[in-house]
């Protein structure tokens, strides 16, 4: 059955590269007074094709992504779409034209219903009155969303769907307005493992059904897994065109860098972390039986100087909640924590810092970042008790402090005056976590570090995730990415449905074993459930 299938597929590829092309781009470039942002390129996509967008953040996705959906106009160079050479004055034309985008961000208005949400922009059905006809205009997203197979409420209010449904909310819309060319910039970063392969079962029907996308994405294995032929961009500049079938991880990221692929194994997707050394006595914190009512229960774990403990499981685990929890942001309800053999209860979060206990938020923008203001500042804000005296702060303390975390932690900007939010994701995201790192904690804290960043920031955040616990201090790992957590832990913990029933080390270290035990089915060594059925197999053996 597979061979048949690949071979169906193979056959349609090749129907696909002799067909007349859907979108040609033809020297394609964007320039910003002197800034070449985006290099003169030449592309092609046929009608059925998914064609995978890689490269560092700054490479020139967004601008390739913003000129092909209308809200830039390129500086050279045409789009002939559909076999005529187009000008998009607006989204709006894009759009109408049969061209639709899903932005990485999803921009929603979350009190206002599916329905609303599903047909802003667009003409509501009216009653004989004038007022908006609610029933016909329920029904109408009801029949869109039926027709894409989303069991989903058109009265509910947007806010309260997963991401997983906001995201196929907006393709079920895309798709009911015709598109015939979707492009899709990072639909997964927010989704859990069962909704990244609904999604992309969702896609590969697409194709099947002649729809065209260009998929944006940091997950390498997703574009080997999904698309038909992958462009890589390279500081601005097309650097390669291929077919998925002949690539691998490693030849990805070494074009995408370019640098040697024995420098980017990691990244590509090796699963062997390199254990650390951890002294049994040297426990930094300790958590037993602490619960949280509604969020998590019966936790319990140690973390040692020099060690990195990964925490994975499926999005909703309680993962994010039980890191806040440490770090105080509210409490727990049962149960102990303690730190460095004491019993840990400190009333906010700057007693945490002050103890050695640092924690980088999952969310950077809205919850670690103030992104209006400078990255010096930004960098900053962690060691103002140190710069400051008698309430001023010592500028030039804080200057040298900020260029050395910049330089140790390669942040790339103009100047460190530059507001953070202008800067890539991945440099924002190597901000956040040097503002920590430079206080020095015992423990660090990080949730989904590299979230939304390019292969080469996140390289970085991994070494120096290992140079700090090399040093002797902890790091508690949460994250969505397995692979990450397999690359970087030394020891794996499972959350499922608030509960942490699973630990796993050395060989039991597998990404099998870690999508399993996310889902609630590992019975194997390490896990509370395997001793659970042990001591059922000896209690049924018991003579009656």
């Amino acid at each position: 059955m597979e061979s048949g299938t690949s071979l169906n597929h193979d056959r349609t590829q090749a129907e696909r590269e002799t067909a007349s092309p859907l979108l040609t781009l033809a020297s394609l470039g964007k320039t910003f007074g002197q800034h070449e942002a985006l290099k003169p390129l030449d592309l092609t996509l046929a009608s059925g094709e998914i064609l995978g967008l890689i490269g560092e953040n700054g490479a020139g996705k967004s601008t390739l992504i913003k000129l092909l959906s209308g809200v830039l106009k390129p500086s050279q160079g045409e789009i002939v779409w559909q076999g005529s050479p187009v000008v998009f004055d607006s989204p709006r034309d894009a759009l109408e034209s049969g061209i639709s985008t899903l932005h990485q961000e999803l921009e929603y208005a979350g009190q206002l219903s599916v329905a609303e949400n599903m047909f802003l922009g667009e003409p509501w059905p009216r009653t004989r009155w004038g007022t908006v006809d609610w029933n016909r205009l329920f029904e109408r997203a009801s029949i869109v969303l039926n027709e894409f197979g989303l069991d989903i409420d058109s009265r509910r209010r947007f806010i309260e769907l997963s991401t997983a449904e906001k995201q196929e909310t907006n393709l079920a819309v895309a798709l009911s307005r015709s598109a015939k060319f979707v492009i899709l910039d990072e639909p997964t970063a927010s989704l859990s493992e069962p909704e990244v392969k609904r999604l992309l079962d969702r896609l590969r029907m697409l194709r099947d059904q002649g729809i065209a996308m260009i998929y944006v994405t940091h997950r390498l294995d997703e574009i080997l897994s999904l698309t038909d032929r992958v462009a890589v961009l390279r500081d601005g500049a097309l650097v390669g065109v291929h077919a998925t079938r002949d690539m691998t991880g490693a030849k990805l990221v070494s074009e995408m860098l370019g640098m040697p692929t024995e420098r980017v194994k990691d990244v590509a997707g090796s699963s062997s972390a390199q254990p650390l050394a951890v002294a049994d006595d040297a426990a930094i914190l300790e958590l037993d039986r602490v619960s949280r009512h509604g969020m998590f229960e019966e936790i319990s774990f140690r973390i040692h100087a020099g060690e990195i403990v990964g925490l994975t499981g499926l999005v909703g685990a309680g993962r994010s909640e039980l890191a806040r929890c440490i770090y105080r942001l509210y409490s727990h309800d049962s149960g102990e924590i303690r730190w460095k053999k004491s019993a840990w209860r400190p009333t906010h979060p700057r007693q945490a810092l002050q103890a050695g206990l640092a924690f980088v938020p999952e969310e950077r923008k809205r919850q670690g970042l103030v992104l209006d203001h400078s990255v010096e500042r930004n960098i900053s804000l962690a060691m103002l008790d140190r710069l400051t005296r008698w309430g001023i702060i010592h500028q030039k303390a804080e200057r040298q402090g900020v260029a050395h975390a910049m330089a140790t932690y390669d942040i790339r900007a103009q100047n460190a005056q530059q507001a953070i939010g202008t800067l890539s994701g991945g440099n924002q995201q190597k901000a956040l976590l040097a503002r920590w790192l430079e206080t020095d904690p015992e423990l660090l804290i990080v949730d989904e570090p590299t979230r939304g960043v390019d292969v080469g920031a996140k390289l970085q955040i991994h070494n120096d995730l290992r140079r700090f616990a090399a040093r002797g201090r902890g790091v508690l790992l949460i994250s969505s990415d397995w692979l990450e957590v397999l690359s970087l832990a030394d020891r794996i913990l499972v959350m499922n449905r608030g509960r942490i029933d699973v630990e796993l080390t050395g060989d039991q270290r597998t990404e099998q074993n870690v999508i399993l035990a996310a889902s609630g089915l590992y019975a194997g060594p390490g896990s509370k459930i395997h001793s659970r059925e042990s001591e059922k197999k000896v209690v049924n053996s018991q003579p009656r």
